[in-house]
């Protein structure tokens, strides 16, 4: 006699990969690191890559595990990966322990995480688990500690980052139809929609939909680009006080910038650096890399403004044509 198991419902094993995908695209970042590189602090910014592991497994085990099997504790997990107990800067002297022992703790975790998935209800009347909304926000968790570790990588000092693997851009279709520098579109105004209602995955601070009213304006049609940054630079944008406000100003002083981070002026034309690649910046590219002060003194260079949130997501989700 044979014995038919029975499958999991597609929500779990759909969970389950997803969760399981994003981990090994964690460690898939981490294959061409030392534990040097793993350890260090690399930028007062950012946190070394250990304290991201180990918080990234705490944060799952507070959500997945403590949470559904008792009260709702609305904190941090307490300790060495509280964000609030151990600000940025100061995590590179926190007593981290080895890749090693994060890893053992991360699997650890993972697997109490989906034993206990096999048995979860998505229909639950608890809202954690209606949905797989607690899923969903562990698992935009570690995708967003997947962006930050990048962010850590890029800023990484001595030798840059080259990755394990590469995947090669299929290349657009002549961008220079779709990407007109300079062109700017009328939004009529009204009353538009912001926010969601969405509780599957959006979080607490995208809700709720509600109306805005807002007055017509002009926005640009497509990114401001490295070429039209780069007439700004050219123009002495980066020495001519009238395009800046008081605390740019401040800002540019101290900071003593004069091109977006990881430009550099080689034989005349500006290169570029992303993790190990240099080469000469893309004309048509967005320009990547300034702060708000540059992007300010960008706006006023060319008589223009930057967008206020609510004017940019109404832009960001509006048709002209229809």
């Amino acid at each position: 006699m044979t014995v038919t198991a029975t499958p999991r419902p597609v929500a779990h094993l759909s969970v389950s990969g997803e969760l399981q995908e994003a981990r090994a695209r964690t460690f898939l970042l981490l294959g061409p690191l030392s534990d040097e590189d793993l350890r260090t602090q690399h930028d007062p910014l950012m946190s070394p890559i250990l304290w991201d592991l180990g918080h990234i497994a705490h944060f799952e085990e507070l959500w997945l595990t403590r949470n559904l099997d008792g009260p709702i504790e609305f904190v941090e997990m307490p300790g060495l990966y509280n964000p609030f107990e151990h600000p940025r800067s100061k995590r590179g002297s926190l007593p981290l322990p080895t890749i090693e022992h994060c890893r053992e703790i991360m699997e650890e975790i993972r697997q109490r995480v989906l034993n206990r998935l096999a048995l979860v209800d998505f229909g639950s009347s608890n809202p954690l688990l209606r949905d797989g909304y607690v899923y969903q926000m562990v698992l935009q968790h570690e995708h967003q500690h997947n962006e930050t570790i990048l962010q850590t990588l890029q800023l990484k000092q001595g030798a840059p980052y080259s990755p394990t693997e590469r995947h090669q851009p299929t290349p657009a279709s002549n961008p220079s139809r779709r990407i007109r520098p300079g062109e700017m579109i009328r939004f009529p105004g009204g009353s538009v929609e912001i926010g969601t209602e969405d509780r599957t995955a959006a979080y607490d601070n995208e809700r709720p939909l509600h109306q805005v009213r807002l007055h017509p304006f002009w926005i640009d049609l497509s990114p401001v680009t490295n070429a039209e940054f780069e007439r700004f630079i050219n123009a002495g944008g980066y020495s001519r006080r009238e395009y800046w406000s008081r605390p740019g100003w401040d800002w540019l002083q101290g900071a003593g910038v004069r091109a977006p981070k990881y430009w550099e002026r080689v034989d005349g034309s500006w290169v570029t650096r992303s993790m190990d690649r240099v080469g000469q910046i893309e004309p048509l590219h967005p320009v990547c890399h300034v702060c708000y002060y540059e992007a300010e003194a960008y706006a006023r260079f060319v008589g223009k403004r930057l967008p206020t949130e609510f004017e940019w997501e109404a832009a960001a989700s509006w048709d002209p044509e229809t």
